[in-house]
Protein backbone atom coordinates (compact mmCIF):
# COMPACT_ATOMS: atom_id res chain seq x y z
CA UNK A 1 0.00 0.00 0.00
CA UNK A 2 2.52 2.45 0.96
CA UNK A 3 4.71 1.79 -2.65
CA UNK A 4 1.46 3.08 -4.27
CA UNK A 5 -0.20 5.40 -2.32
CA UNK A 6 0.97 9.02 -1.56
CA UNK A 7 1.47 9.31 3.03
CA UNK A 8 -1.91 11.47 3.45
CA UNK A 9 -3.72 10.01 1.36
CA UNK A 10 -7.56 9.42 2.63
CA UNK A 11 -8.63 5.76 2.24
CA UNK A 12 -11.58 4.91 1.26
CA UNK A 13 -12.08 1.37 1.98
CA UNK A 14 -15.01 -1.65 2.61
CA UNK A 15 -13.71 -1.48 6.52
CA UNK A 16 -11.97 -4.57 6.57
CA UNK A 17 -9.81 -4.68 9.86
CA UNK A 18 -6.54 -4.44 8.50
CA UNK A 19 -7.05 -0.64 7.31
CA UNK A 20 -6.36 0.84 10.83
CA UNK A 21 -2.69 -0.28 10.87
CA UNK A 22 -1.77 2.42 8.50
CA UNK A 23 -0.73 5.31 10.45
CA UNK A 24 0.29 7.60 8.08
CA UNK A 25 -3.30 7.80 5.95
CA UNK A 26 -6.74 8.98 6.75
CA UNK A 27 -8.60 5.98 7.22
CA UNK A 28 -12.81 6.33 5.76
CA UNK A 29 -14.82 3.08 6.09
CA UNK A 30 -17.66 3.13 3.97
CA UNK A 31 -19.71 -0.01 4.22
CA UNK A 32 -23.08 -0.84 2.35
CA UNK A 33 -25.52 -1.59 4.89
CA UNK A 34 -25.21 -5.05 6.64
CA UNK A 35 -25.60 -6.94 3.40
CA UNK A 36 -23.36 -9.61 2.15
CA UNK A 37 -21.17 -8.24 -0.62
CA UNK A 38 -22.22 -10.81 -3.45
CA UNK A 39 -25.90 -9.63 -2.52
CA UNK A 40 -25.32 -5.81 -3.04
CA UNK A 41 -22.67 -6.48 -6.08
CA UNK A 42 -23.30 -9.62 -7.88
CA UNK A 43 -21.60 -9.33 -10.98
CA UNK A 44 -18.67 -8.00 -10.04
CA UNK A 45 -18.72 -11.21 -7.30
CA UNK A 46 -19.51 -13.65 -10.09
CA UNK A 47 -16.34 -11.72 -12.40
CA UNK A 48 -13.82 -12.54 -9.27
CA UNK A 49 -15.13 -16.46 -8.97
CA UNK A 50 -14.75 -16.69 -12.59
CA UNK A 51 -11.16 -15.60 -12.51
CA UNK A 52 -10.22 -17.30 -9.36
CA UNK A 53 -11.44 -20.70 -10.97
CA UNK A 54 -10.15 -19.77 -14.30
CA UNK A 55 -6.68 -19.24 -12.99
CA UNK A 56 -6.84 -22.57 -10.56
CA UNK A 57 -7.79 -24.51 -13.43
CA UNK A 58 -5.64 -22.94 -16.57
CA UNK A 59 -2.59 -22.47 -14.53
CA UNK A 60 -2.91 -24.03 -11.16
CA UNK A 61 -2.23 -20.66 -9.33
CA UNK A 62 -1.07 -17.31 -10.04
CA UNK A 63 2.43 -15.73 -10.05
CA UNK A 64 2.74 -12.48 -8.81
CA UNK A 65 4.94 -11.25 -11.74
CA UNK A 66 2.90 -12.52 -14.44
CA UNK A 67 -0.43 -11.31 -13.24
CA UNK A 68 -0.93 -8.46 -16.06
CA UNK A 69 -0.93 -11.04 -18.34
CA UNK A 70 -3.06 -13.28 -16.94
CA UNK A 71 -5.86 -10.33 -16.25
CA UNK A 72 -5.20 -9.52 -19.87
CA UNK A 73 -5.96 -12.95 -21.13
CA UNK A 74 -8.86 -13.69 -18.86
CA UNK A 75 -10.48 -10.69 -20.40
CA UNK A 76 -9.90 -11.61 -23.86
CA UNK A 77 -11.80 -14.85 -23.30
CA UNK A 78 -14.29 -13.04 -20.50
CA UNK A 79 -15.56 -10.51 -23.80
CA UNK A 80 -15.54 -13.61 -25.52
CA UNK A 81 -17.36 -15.87 -23.83
CA UNK A 82 -20.39 -16.19 -26.15
CA UNK A 83 -18.76 -16.09 -29.26
CA UNK A 84 -16.37 -19.22 -29.41
CA UNK A 85 -16.90 -19.75 -32.87
CA UNK A 86 -15.69 -17.29 -34.30
CA UNK A 87 -12.13 -17.95 -33.48
CA UNK A 88 -12.62 -21.25 -35.31
CA UNK A 89 -13.90 -19.20 -37.99
CA UNK A 90 -11.29 -17.22 -38.51
CA UNK A 91 -9.05 -19.87 -38.40
CA UNK A 92 -10.73 -21.83 -41.19
CA UNK A 93 -10.99 -18.63 -43.16
CA UNK A 94 -6.65 -18.00 -42.53
CA UNK A 95 -6.34 -21.38 -43.13
CA UNK A 96 -8.47 -21.03 -46.66
CA UNK A 97 -6.58 -18.36 -48.14
CA UNK A 98 -2.93 -19.68 -47.58
CA UNK A 99 -0.84 -21.94 -49.29
CA UNK A 100 0.98 -25.16 -47.26
CA UNK A 101 3.97 -23.97 -45.76
CA UNK A 102 6.93 -26.08 -44.58
CA UNK A 103 9.07 -26.02 -42.05
CA UNK A 104 11.71 -24.59 -44.05
CA UNK A 105 9.66 -21.71 -45.04
CA UNK A 106 8.60 -21.24 -41.89
CA UNK A 107 12.25 -20.68 -40.35
CA UNK A 108 13.23 -18.89 -43.49
CA UNK A 109 15.89 -21.49 -44.77
CA UNK A 110 16.10 -23.91 -47.97
CA UNK A 111 15.55 -27.70 -46.90
CA UNK A 112 19.54 -28.92 -46.99
CA UNK A 113 18.06 -32.33 -48.00
CA UNK A 114 15.96 -31.27 -51.09
CA UNK A 115 16.93 -32.71 -54.14
CA UNK A 116 19.41 -35.39 -52.65
CA UNK A 117 18.13 -39.07 -53.02
CA UNK A 118 17.19 -40.97 -50.06
CA UNK A 119 19.52 -44.00 -50.27
CA UNK A 120 18.82 -47.44 -48.57
CA UNK A 121 20.88 -50.47 -48.19
CA UNK A 122 18.00 -53.11 -47.66
CA UNK A 123 14.39 -52.93 -48.45
CA UNK A 124 11.86 -50.92 -46.13
CA UNK A 125 10.07 -53.43 -44.00
CA UNK A 126 6.63 -52.45 -42.33
CA UNK A 127 5.09 -54.06 -39.00
CA UNK A 128 1.82 -55.60 -39.26
CA UNK A 129 -0.50 -57.85 -37.59
CA UNK A 130 1.10 -60.86 -39.12
CA UNK A 131 4.11 -60.06 -38.60
CA UNK A 132 7.04 -57.67 -40.80
CA UNK A 133 6.83 -57.37 -44.28
CA UNK A 134 8.56 -55.73 -46.99
CA UNK A 135 7.37 -52.44 -47.92
CA UNK A 136 5.54 -51.84 -51.69
CA UNK A 137 7.95 -48.75 -52.60
CA UNK A 138 11.10 -48.88 -55.12
CA UNK A 139 13.44 -51.16 -54.28
CA UNK A 140 16.57 -49.77 -52.86
CA UNK A 141 18.99 -48.18 -55.81
CA UNK A 142 22.01 -50.29 -55.45
CA UNK A 143 25.39 -47.80 -55.05
CA UNK A 144 27.95 -48.67 -57.18
CA UNK A 145 31.60 -48.18 -55.74
CA UNK A 146 33.73 -45.51 -57.25
CA UNK A 147 37.36 -46.25 -59.62
CA UNK A 148 38.69 -43.50 -57.55
CA UNK A 149 37.84 -45.17 -53.94
CA UNK A 150 39.07 -48.22 -54.85
CA UNK A 151 42.42 -47.50 -56.08
CA UNK A 152 43.20 -45.43 -52.73
CA UNK A 153 42.60 -48.77 -50.32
Amino acid sequence: MRANVKTGTTLLTDGHRSYPGLTDYRHDPRTVGKMAGHIVLPWIHRVLALMKRWGLGTYHGLRRKHIDTYLNEFVFRYNRRFYRHVSFETLLELASHHHPSSYWDIVGRGNPRKGVPTVRREVRRRRTATGMRPDRSRPPERIEPSPVSDSIR
